[in-house]
């Protein structure tokens, strides 16, 4: 996820990026903003879907997308999004690679 100021240039922000959420924030209150003026979806730098309220709901449009889109997820961040949508999701949950069963058996033990 990434925060940025209304002011800073679209392009500038999701430069680089591969998959994500970018939250636009005027008053930052700690951990979390006051309110977001937008939360998007970013998908191979580029804006897919905006006005999507917080960021669990981004959240859940992102994993969807990537279910529905039958996408590969990024080499980087491949077992977390695969923790959850087999483990925390439960969408393949037989399919699981090595390293995410035995974390699986491991949190269920």
């Amino acid at each position: 996820m990434k925060m940025c100021e209304p002011m800073d240039p679209e392009e500038d922000v999701i430069k680089g990026m591969v998959i994500g959420i970018l939250s636009v924030v005027e008053d930052v209150k700690e951990p979390l903003p006051a309110s977001y003026n937008d939360v998007a979806l970013v998908i191979e730098e580029r804006i897919v879907i905006r006005h999507l309220g917080d960021v669990p709901n981004a959240f859940v449009n992102l994993m969807g997308l990537q279910y529905m889109l039958n996408r590969d997820y990024p080499k980087d961040l491949k077992y977390t999004f695969e923790v959850i949508q087999r483990l925390f999701m439960g969408i393949g949950l037989d399919l699981c690679t090595p390293r995410v069963h035995s974390l699986k058996n491991k949190l269920l033990s």
